[in-house]
């Protein structure tokens, strides 16, 4: 799939070096904390470059400009007409419009290709970027919930409000 600025492409083994970064910069973000946790040492950091590949589930973000992969998208599967999306843009990257152009392409791609009729996602509610991306390209908040992906120093979790979302196709 190609947009203006990127292309959406399947993981290869020679992105490596841009997913490492990618992956690296997801994790020291100040979002961490509302998502799964990744390992970031290069050996789980290979495995995960593996499993992104040999899946129709992930999609690299390159951009076009710089043949750089600068985030990563999910469509996965729920059911046979539901996809859960997901998207990471690395920060040097966020504010250029970039994940919605990718989020938009693949919402066409998972409406004309895949038949798929409903997406649903989820953020955190304090994730306001995120919030607001998927508000405008047509998700609508379904839920809020409590969540927790990581604990404290004493082993308490983290917990946060969470926002479920739904798309319509």
């Amino acid at each position: 799939m190609e947009t203006l600025h990127l292309v959406l492409r399947k993981f290869a083994n020679s992105d490596f070096q841009d997913f490492s970064e990618l992956i690296r910069d997801k994790q020291a973000s100040k979002y961490a904390i509302y998502d799964d946790q990744f390992p970031t040492d290069e050996e789980n950091l290979r495995n995960i470059l593996l499993y992104f590949a040999g899946t129709d589930e992930f999609f690299a973000v390159e951009l076009k400009s710089e043949n750089k992969v600068i985030g990563f998208i999910s469509l996965n599967y729920t059911d046979d007409s539901t996809r859960n999306l997901g998207f990471c843009i690395h920060t040097n990257y966020q504010g250029n419009g970039y994940a919605k152009e990718a989020v938009s392409e693949l919402l066409s791609y998972a409406k004309h290709k895949l038949n798929v009729h409903r997406l649903i996602s989820g953020t955190a509610k304090d994730n306001i970027p995120s919030v607001e991306l998927l508000k405008s390209v047509g998700f609508s908040i379904t839920g809020e919930n409590i969540g927790s992906f990581v604990n404290d120093e004493s082993g308490n979790p983290l917990e946060f409000t969470t926002y479920s979302f739904e798309c319509i196709l």
